[in-house]
């Protein structure tokens, strides 16, 4: 991607440059120093849920985010952290936050089937081979077709703070899988329902499951492995329970970052705008660097990669569900064609550059 090329933040609008892009964290925790407490605001207590134990990348990443906010609003906004799961489970994170129970909330789009069509495009198997790409390149698709943005309704009650695409799927295991052979007739769970379609294809039983869920699934050997991003191995701990991997870079998940309506309103618009800037570069970066823990000691021997011949069969087994995604598209009123079109167009340019 040329330096010179702007891109739009999800959150908040704004056009700026590569170069913008890159030192966008600096600016804001700068800019962050310089907002001045409104005499008159009242303090705010923001309730948050951790997404995943202390020690963990994500949590860390959580208590990150939740000094940047106090700072931002001149420490009138403090943070209370709940434990994961102990206010609202995983699936009912959106729900949570919308009725005001949680004020910060983690949305991950294949926990809410057919909620959040637009980004099952993003799920498609085979589509992004990277996280940071793909994630600008959903920016820029919106832009372009901004019903590919419109994820939350009035009733969801939520100010959507950004949203990304992770990365990609591979399968954590228990036993060591190495060709496509070997996934026939095991039981698997799976980050989304577009990777359970891909097991099923394969000849394996599956079932989508969040990480906690195939974190026991897996101690308990209900299931052999899992199809989910690097993140989930560190953050939910399955290294714990899986000792293989298979590289597939399969079927991307995608989620947002939300904020109560109700408390975003109470911020002044300087803290609304700070907080729309620090937040790409906050999940961008920390997502990045959690993946990259994940696979830090794993023995190279326990990693495997597919031979010539299976990535060929696993190919041709994806493309129908990027059909599928055109035809439910379609039926929305959006035109599927011309943006699955569009995205392959800018997965390439991006890569090559």
């Amino acid at each position: 991607m040329r330096s010179e090329k702007a891109i739009t933040s999800p959150s908040s609008g704004r056009r700026f440059s590569r170069r913008t892009f890159g030192t966008l964290s600096l600016f804001a925790l700068a800019g962050a120093q310089l907002v001045a407490r409104p005499a008159a605001a009242a303090g705010l207590e923001l309730k948050m849920q951790f997404a995943s134990p202390d020690g963990t990348p994500w949590n860390r990443m959580d208590r990150r985010f939740a000094a940047q906010i106090e700072a931002v609003t001149g420490g009138r906004a403090k943070v209370q952290f709940f434990p994961p799961n102990s206010v609202t489970p995983f699936k009912d994170w959106l729900q949570a936050t919308g009725a005001g129970v949680l004020d910060l909330g983690f949305v991950w789009h294949p926990i809410l089937p057919g909620k959040f069509p637009q980004m099952e495009l993003f799920s498609l198997p085979g589509l992004s081979k990277n996280q940071t790409i793909a994630s600008v390149v959903y920016w820029r698709v919106r832009e372009a077709f901004p019903e590919m943005g419109k994820l939350f309704t009035k009733a969801d009650n939520v100010v959507e703070l950004a949203t990304f695409v992770a990365m990609g799927s591979h399968l954590h295991s228990r036993e060591p899988i190495r060709t496509l052979a070997d996934l026939k007739g095991k039981v698997f769970g799976a980050q989304d329902s577009a990777g359970v379609k891909v097991l099923q294809e394969l000849g394996a039983s599956a079932v989508v499951m969040v990480g906690s869920d195939a974190y026991l699934a897996l101690q308990r050997g209900a299931i052999v492995g899992v199809l989910s991003a690097w993140g989930w191995v560190n953050n939910f701990k399955l290294n714990e329970v899986t000792t293989y991997h298979t590289l597939l870079n399969l079927n991307p998940g995608t989620y947002s970052s939300v904020m109560n309506r109700d408390t975003y309103d109470k911020l002044t618009p300087e803290e609304q705008q700070h907080l729309a800037d620090i937040t790409p570069l906050y999940f961008l970066y920390n997502t990045t660097d959690s993946a990259a823990a994940a696979t830090a000691h794993i023995p190279p021997e326990n990693i495997f990669t597919l031979s010539a011949e299976d990535q060929a069969e696993l190919a041709d087994k994806m493309r129908p569900q990027w059909d599928d995604w055109v035809k439910k598209a379609d039926a929305m009123g959006m035109p599927g064609q011309k943006i699955l079109d569009e995205t392959v167009r800018l997965m390439k340019l991006y890569d090559q550059n």
